[in-house]
């Protein structure tokens, strides 16, 4: 099996001809298996943020030793991998739940972790203070964040690259201030996740 996480120091750097050769190469496929936790994470988000609501998509990317290379060494940004991944022809079920007017969807990066040691606190955030009507206490917020990473992530928080996103021409999106688009990418088993939140008065 291959170690997806071991940065292998004897390798150069992938020219820019590598990578262009790598995303015509890569394919991606949708996966439709969620785990306990994230569809109770789903369905609390459902309640708080009424008049929006949630989407989550799953992705499996092939391997590619040029993608390892930089995913292994947490420089994905380097590749401007949101930009390329959110054009890709295989997300065309995902342009379409976020209606998307457009194919190519100019989707900006704005933060960026190498890791999710946040991410229980920042989905249980989204829980408690809820959407434009309605919130979840504190205690379950924060047990229904936990149980989503423990059972999509196995807690391995140091794996999984986060990054947030700029979803633009996403008409799904209400552009209040309960948007969220993120982006977890788990660097050991090539699997994407977005979470998308939306909601308005």
């Amino acid at each position: 099996m291959t170690n997806r996480l071991k940065v292998d120091f004897t390798q150069d750097m992938p020219s820019e001809q590598e990578i262009v050769n790598m995303w015509q190469e890569l394919t991606i496929t949708e996966l439709q298996e969620w785990s306990a936790g994230a569809e109770a994470f789903k369905a609390a988000c459902t309640t708080t943020h009424t008049n929006g609501g949630i989407q989550l998509h799953k992705f499996q990317i092939s391997d590619h030793e040029c993608l390892q290379w930089f995913a292994s060494r947490n420089r994905l940004s380097d590749i401007y991998f949101i930009a390329h991944f959110f054009n890709r022809l295989e997300l065309q079920q995902y342009r379409t739940d976020l209606d998307y007017h457009t194919d190519t969807p100019n989707c900006k990066q704005t933060k960026w972790f190498s890791d999710i040691f946040d991410l229980p606190g920042q989905l249980a955030r989204t829980l408690h203070y809820g959407g434009a009507y309605n919130s979840i206490k504190t205690k379950k917020a924060w047990a229904l964040a936990l149980d989503f990473v423990q059972d999509e992530f196995d807690n391995r928080f140091n794996e999984v690259n986060s990054f947030t996103y700029a979803p633009e021409h996403a008409y799904w999106f209400f552009d209040t201030p309960w948007d969220q688009a993120l982006l977890l990418f788990d660097k050991n088993t090539n699997q994407v996740i977005t979470i998308d939140i939306t909601d308005t008065n």
